[in-house]
Parts: structure tokens; sequence; C-alpha cells
């Protein structure tokens, strides 16, 4: 049954919409067909709600024994709402995927210049035999729908909570995955911006298993402050999740949070203390000592 493959990999308190619910508890192989992209939507925008963007555990943990995580680790921090970096948000969420009855795939995504620096998922054949969906919950931006993969050259403009984005083939058959800059979020120096629009990450279609991205992922949660790292997680401290469908964030030592209008609004805070009393307020699942640690391992800069 649908539902037992379901809450095996979430909480018992996990919140489903009505349609969530509705088509779960079938003991049918196959939804209606005009179900199942509805039904994924819903998945996806359920783990933005819920299971954040962070990069708390992994400074959290001592350097000798920092490595990437095993599926069953990955599961536990999963089902504790812990979340993680892509390698473990979307890695999940493709076994649960699959439990459920979808065909899902790993791709790799060059960010910043840094190949297989990035693994999405891609899911085939959800409308119609042949199609391709973008799926991806492990960037820490929103990306609550999965998106049409078979235009010809440029894909619709995209709103999700704050963020436009789009997607634009090339010629070599690699999709670029465009942002409209937002500078109260993005990370990316203006440089890189052209038009209001810059480049998020680029990736091609070619699919990829889980032992492809060993070496990559090892270096996301072991490498830090260089240029061999191919992520800057490790010195930056944050968690960042979409509840209620609206961005919250604490990115070092801000507070972000998208209020009823979409704006994006920053709040500095002014001392360790704070910094680990909002930890506690707005993501309770991670141990007091955890963030303790977290905080001594990075360079933190606090208002006055």
């Amino acid at each position: 049954m649908y539902v037992y493959c379901f809450r095996r990999f979430f909480p018992s308190d996990c919140q489903l919409t009505p349609r969530c619910h509705r088509l779960i508890v079938t003991t049918s192989s196959a939804w209606p067909k005009e179900d199942r992209e509805g039904f994924l939507r819903d998945v996806i925008t359920s783990f933005y709600k819920r299971i954040p963007f962070q990069s708390v555990t992994a400074i959290a943990t001592p350097k000798p024994d920092r490595r990437a995580l095993t599926f069953p680790e990955i599961k536990i921090n999963m089902m504790t709402r812990k979340g993680g970096f892509c390698y473990e948000l979307n890695h999940f969420v493709r076994v649960l995927l699959e439990k459920l009855g979808f065909e899902v795939y790993h791709i790799a995504c060059t960010v910043k210049g840094m190949p297989q620096c990035h693994m999405a998922n891609v899911v085939r054949n959800l409308n119609q035999p042949g199609d391709l969906h973008l799926v991806d919950i492990g960037t820490g931006y929103p990306l609550f729908r999965p998106i049409p993969l078979n235009f010809d050259k440029e894909s619709l403009v995209y709103k999700d909570s704050f963020l436009f984005y789009k997607f634009v083939k090339e010629a070599d058959g690699s999709v670029r995955w465009m942002h409209r800059v937002y500078r109260e979020y993005d990370d990316f120096p203006p440089e890189n911006v052209l038009e209001e629009w810059y480049t998020f990450n680029v990736f091609n279609l070619e699919f990829r298993d889980i032992e492809f991205f060993a070496e990559s992922m090892e270096s996301v949660h072991t490498v830090e402050g260089d240029p061999q790292s191919l992520a800057h997680f490790l010195v930056s401290l944050r968690a960042i999740d979409f509840r209620n469908g609206k961005l919250f964030a604490i990115k070092d030592t801000t507070i972000l949070e998208e209020d009823a209008s979409g704006k994006v609004n920053k709040k500095r805070l002014s001392s360790p203390h704070e910094l680990l009393e909002a930890y506690m307020v707005h993501f309770p699942q991670f141990p007091t000592e955890t963030v303790q640690q977290a905080m001594k391992t990075v360079t933190l800069t606090f208002e006055g």
C-alpha cells in the first residue's frame, strides 16, 4: 500500500494535503493519470515546508569524522526533520518517489564552474511516455513543482515563493537553470547578472547512478575554504525551509523571513546567545549541543 511506503519515510505527524492523503491510501498500483503530477507536486512542497536544507550537522561534525552519509544515516536525518545538503535530500526523495511508483534518475549539475557539485533528480514518464521533469529539493531555493524539460529552447518563467526562474537549452543539449536576481537572498556576485538574470547551475540529461557522485559528494562534505572545495557550505552556517510556502532561513548571523507580499526581510543578530535561541525556536529539531558545536567551528560576525 502506498500509505505504508509514505509513512515509512515521513514522521508520524506529517500533515498531508487532501490530494496527497486521497492518493496514498489507495491500494491500486497506479493513480489516475491526471493526478500523478499533482500528487508529485504535493510531495515536493511537503518536503520544502518541513525538511530544511542545512549545514548545521555537517559543520558540527568533527573534521576527522566528516564524510558523505550512508543511506540509513540519511533516512534518520529525514525522519527527524534535520534535512541536509543536496546529496541527502535528493538521494532520499529519489528512493521515496521510486517506492511510490515513479521512475526517477539522478543528474549531475555544474555550479559556479564546479562540475558534479550538485545532484538533482529527473522524473521520467510522469504524464506521457518519454517526458522528463526536473525535481530538486536540495538547493535552498524554492522549486515547488516538477519542471517539464521537453521544451524547445526556453521554458516558461516560473515563480515559487520569492523566486522567478526559468530554463534555457543550449546547442549542446545542456540546460541552463536561470534565476532572476534577488539581492536580498542571492549568494552570487553582481558580475554574474545579465539583464536581471544569472545562471544558477548547468546540467545535462545524462542519467547517473548514486555511485557516480561518490567522489564529488565526499568533497562537498569534507573540503572547505580552498580552491578544491566544491561548495562553501562547510564555512557558512545555515538552515532554510519554506514553511507555509514562504522562505524562512538563518544564514550565518542573519534571519531572512519572507512576508505575505513576497518580500524577504532581514534581521541581523547581535550575539551568539541570540543565534542559539533563534535555532532553538525556529529549528528545534537540532539539539542544542549540535548548534553550539557548529557555532564554535565557523567564523561568525554579529551586529554591533
